[in-house]
């Protein structure tokens, strides 16, 4: 008998996690998904997951819910799942949820229904407070609710297994069942036609470039991690330091909106946001190194790059 599975996702990486999870363990099952209202800058196109990769795809509308009392923030995410999702959520055999720390879990929460818990990003799982702190510096009350239900360490009751990238896990705990699933081994095992069909959603182009390595950026500024200011700093410290004189290709995390063109002159900046773990797939010749200050996607980058990680120090002598 086929199932009947829901997944929820917010970011880029999480997309991509979700789609390649239907494609390796729910490929013959219906598939409903989840995304923000505000995926739609990145992905304009996001109705086009439903040709083959989804059945159907719902917007649920997170812009529209105020972050002001508890309460009231349940009672509008339950009004939006039975308005906005014409699906029984109850009724769905597996309900899989990437970015758990966001609002459309408390349905879950209020309504009893058990699901699977994706980590946030590869790695992220053993570092639950950086999640947390990164979250409350812009919506401290979305951030005190999450910790409340263990969503963000994947602690609450409802959770009933926990899908994470076991090798990037500095903390080992078996407090639940632990499922491993590695983006970068399914990408590798699907096979050409599916990565080729996941690159053209995403608008993947071969790339020509001469470049000697890969520098992945973060979106420190919109996580208020720090200001513009400050990460653009950061950025050129990096650029007169130990990437002076290193021919790069700037790959920018989906929604860093800093421009590069002045940090690195001689650098060559994508323009189209897609998941940085698209990267071993987009090139004729591919660099040999990857360059980040802390980025997660390396996690599922190094079977293909040579990794570096720079660690430039603040003003204040910590790293962001």
């Amino acid at each position: 008998m086929l199932g009947n599975v829901l997944y929820h996702a917010v970011s880029s990486y999480q997309l991509l996690e979700v789609m390649l999870h239907r494609m390796t363990c729910h490929p013959k099952d219906r598939a409903v998904l989840i995304l923000p209202d505000f995926i739609q800058d990145k992905y304009p196109w996001f109705r086009k997951l439903e040709k083959g990769f989804f059945d159907r795809v719902y917007l649920f509308p997170y812009l529209e819910i105020p972050h002001d009392r508890e309460e009231r923030i349940v009672r509008r995410v339950i009004r939006c799942c039975e308005k906005r999702i014409p699906e029984r959520i109850g009724g769905f055999s597996h309900i899989y949820a990437a970015g758990a720390h966001f609002y459309f879990t408390l349905y879950l929460i209020e309504k009893r229904i058990p699901f699977s818990f994706l980590e946030d990003a590869a790695g992220m799982l053993s570092r639950p407070e950086k999640l947390r702190r990164e979250l409350e510096k812009k919506y401290p009350l979305h951030s005190a609710i999450a910790q409340k239900y263990g969503l963000f360490d994947g602690s609450h009751p409802l959770i009933k297994e926990i899908v994470c990238l076991k090798r990037a896990q500095s903390v080992r705990e078996d407090r639940k069942h632990y499922v491993d699933f590695s983006v970068e081994d399914q990408l590798e095992r699907i096979g050409s036609a599916k990565r080729r069909k996941i690159l053209r959603f995403f608008r993947c182009r071969k790339i020509w470039t001469g470049a000697e390595g890969i520098l992945l950026t973060q979106n420190f500024a919109g996580l208020h991690v720090m200001n513009e200011k400050q990460q653009e700093h950061l950025y050129r410290e990096l650029a007169k330091g130990p990437l002076g004189g290193v021919r790069l290709l700037i790959k920018r995390h989906p929604d860093d909106r800093l421009d590069y063109t002045g940090i690195f002159p001689k650098g060559r900046v994508i323009k189209k946001p897609f998941p940085a773990e698209l990267l071993p797939y987009v090139f004729f010749r591919k660099p040999k190194m990857v360059y980040t200050v802390d980025s997660t996607a390396c996690e599922n980058l190094r079977r293909h790059f040579q990794i570096e990680k720079l660690y430039p120090e603040s003003e204040e002598g910590e790293r962001p």
